[in-house]
């Protein structure tokens, strides 16, 4: 390599880092420069040498042998490679060339086109024709700076000045010099842990890479850049996505244990998990996120049986008063499908006791009465021992004894109007409520005036407004994810877990889409409620809490983005300021509200097959540049990378997800490490 003018070439930390002879090698110089662009002049040869060109590649571009000490050179200009451009002589090279041709084809006896057009040319005409032009966007300029009293490389998104075009010289950056510009972190004052997402590359062809030894320069990022922002996961099913998701996954887990061990609050991670492909083993990858270990990783999933420690169920008992939110939230989307006013009413009401209110607690507890009794008669399997707390005045208690002929009430205290009613009464107790109403008993038109009452009311006797709904009919589908044993609401017991720091994955894969839907969106309420309580106080900050997201166009659309209340954008919206980070997965670029891709931090872009979605992609950043690869390369894993820290997209090959990976992440838990089969100690 050419040595820099003393005291005016590129500094030495840039010499170091990015100019030495095992991080750079020669492949041309400059031909012509402006602020935007760069057409570099390079040769056959030397491309050779350097192990090829591809499309997207960096190359870098320094100032050499300058004559003049008054020029300043401490900079290196970072190029990408986007195309060729002709060069001012081509055109007359390539009519010297068909000229050739076209006398070889006149003057030979044998015009096939292995003779005419595998004619040698003379060497002079050769080298002249060997030249070629790339053009290349300049992507800003390396710089050294002092920051408290260090040297350190500082990159700027643009060019503060350039020279005449023969002082530069072109370096393709290999190895670790490679290595430096994919993972180069823009200083900020965020902390830094690095690790490991995969390796460069810039093609889908990697003959040429592998063989010169140039397809293993590591690609490492800011795990922090991850924890608390917006990270997006694009491209088509089975390019990748679920794989760099664990990757993420993985590494902020480690990031999180190695915290707690310092003291500090760790990171709660909760998947949503559609497909059942984080909670179960994956043949591709051979382990899954489960195998971290069951002290830290807890699957709520339909079906559990208790078996597994680790795995709890996610059935919701719907006679619980702790679990009445959820249970509205479910019914609700069940009740869907009667377009009538008490549907709404019912989904905008509240079942739960209120503190120091009275009024409002003995009118939800009425309501969850004739609830009750409308889930007994869908089937739904009573707890043991179950009985209803109502508060009733004595005299309409009396009329309902008359009416039945019996007395079903048990007093539990000294109150008389405090009253509890069994399992085995509920029904006919609401049947006889509903008599007396309609007969114009005073004490039952009092009792059943609360709204809450009157949207509950049609769903026990199917009858709404003297029409006919169905009621308790459609709720038939909600017995299969009720449990009588379930002591307390999953919702709750999810976060209580995050706030642990624990991993918690929602297998979603079975069970009918609008079930799942309504508990994805329970949780997802509660886990807001929970972070907005902690935020308002003021205290302390909302504990740190990761969220992971599939098929994200569904949630946040256009339409659904205009909604504040629907829970998705609440998410969307709020996330930051409550301390919760979002990584959402979609093969619909588009599908995706502006206002939720204009906010998002991280971008891992894999295969998209249409044109359509690569330009919305193309209104972010300068992925533009690469619509054409985007579309054409289908390699799983291969993805344009760009961070919060990185000041450019970088082409990478993701790794995968493996044993090595999960033995990370237990390490930094401090247990012991599974065997490349998987078996070992899951502890």
């Amino acid at each position: 390599m050419t040595n820099l003018i003393p005291g005016v070439g590129a500094g030495s930390l840039l010499n170091s880092q990015l100019l030495a002879d095992d991080r750079s090698t020669r492949i041309g110089a400059i031909y012509r420069i402006g602020y935007d662009e760069a057409i570099v002049l390079t040769h056959d040869r030397w491309k050779f040498d350097a192990g090829g060109i591809p499309r997207y590649s960096f190359l870098l571009a320094t100032a050499q042998n300058i004559d003049t000490p008054q020029i300043d050179d401490d900079e290196v200009l970072l190029l990408r490679v986007e195309g060729t451009s002709p060069l001012s002589m081509e055109s007359d090279l390539h009519a010297v060339r068909e000229e050739s041709l076209r006398a070889a084809l006149s003057n030979s006896q044998n015009p096939s086109p292995s003779v005419v057009l595998d004619a040698e040319m003379d060497p002079f005409t050769k080298n002249r024709v060997s030249f070629t032009g790339l053009r290349c966007r300049i992507l800003g300029t390396f710089y050294e700076d002092d920051v408290d009293g260090q040297k350190v490389m500082e990159f700027g998104a643009d060019v503060d000045n350039f020279y005449a075009t023969s002082t530069y010289r072109v370096l393709k950056p290999v190895g670790e010099g490679l290595s430096t510009i994919a993972s180069y972190l823009k200083p900020t004052g965020r902390p830094v842990e690095r690790v490991r997402i995969g390796v460069v590359r810039f093609s889908a062809t990697r003959r040429r890479a592998k063989a010169s030894k140039q397809a293993a320069a590591p690609v490492e990022v800011n795990i922090h850049d991850f924890i608390g922002h917006k990270t997006a996961l694009l491209g088509m099913t089975r390019m990748g996505k679920s794989n760099t998701a664990k990757i993420i996954i993985a590494r902020t887990f480690a990031i999180s244990e190695r915290q707690r061990a310092a003291g500090k609050q760790p990171v709660g991670q909760l998947i949503f998990d559609p497909q059942g492909e984080y909670a179960n083993p994956n043949p591709q990858d051979g382990t899954e996120i489960a195998a971290i270990g069951v002290k830290h990783v807890r699957i709520f999933k339909f079906g559990a049986d208790g078996s597994q420690p680790h795995v709890k169920p996610l059935s919701i008992n719907f006679y619980s008063e702790k679990q009445i939110d959820a249970v509205q939230s479910l019914i609700s989307d069940q009740l869907s499908a009667d377009d009538v006013g008490y549907v709404k009413d019912f989904a905008g009401a509240s079942y739960t006791d209120v503190p120091n209110d009275w009024s409002a607690t003995a009118h939800a507890q009425r309501a969850r009465l004739a609830l009750y009794g409308a889930l007994m008669r869908a089937g739904f399997k009573v707890p043991p021992n179950f009985r209803v707390r109502v508060n009733m005045k004595t005299e309409f208690q009396e009329a309902i004894v008359g009416k039945l002929g019996r007395n079903p009430f048990m007093q539990p205290g000294t109150k008389p109007h405090i009253v509890e009613v069994s399992a085995s009464d509920v029904e006919a107790v609401v049947d006889a409520i509903v008599e007396l109403r309609e007969g114009r008993d005073s004490e039952a038109v009092d009792f059943t005036k609360d709204v809450r009452w009157k949207s509950v009311e049609p769903i026990f006797t199917t009858k709404s407004q003297n029409r006919n709904v169905r009621g308790w009919k459609n709720l038939n589908p909600l017995r299969a994810f009720h449990s009588p044993l379930t002591l307390k609401d999953p919702a709750i017991e999810i976060y209580d877990e995050l706030v642990q720091g624990r991993i918690v994955i929602v297998d979603l894969h079975v069970g009918a889409s609008a079930i799942t839907k309504a508990l994805s969106e329970s949780i997802t309420a509660r886990l807001l409620e929970r972070q907005t309580t902690v935020f308002t106080a003021g205290k302390e900050d909302p504990p740190p809490i990761q969220v992971m997201l599939e098929e994200a166009h569904n949630l946040f659309s256009s339409d659904r983005y205009r909604d504040d209340r629907d829970i998705w954008v609440r998410l969307a919206k709020e996330a930051s300021k409550l301390n919760l980070g979002m990584t959402y997965a979609t093969q619909e670029v588009s599908g995706v509200a502006h206002q939720v891709k204009a906010n998002t931090a991280n971008w891992v872009v894999a295969h998209l097959n249409n044109t359509k979605e690569v330009r919305e992609l193309a209104q972010f950043y300068d992925f533009g540049s690469f619509s054409d690869a985007i579309i054409s390369s289908e390699d799983r894993g291969y993805v344009r990378l760009k961070t919060l820290s990185s000041p450019y997209v970088v082409p990478v090959q993701i790794d995968r997800y493996d044993v090595e990976l999960v033995n990370e992440a237990r390490a930094a838990a401090g247990d012991p490490p599974l065997t490349p089969n998987g078996e070992g100690s899951a502890v």
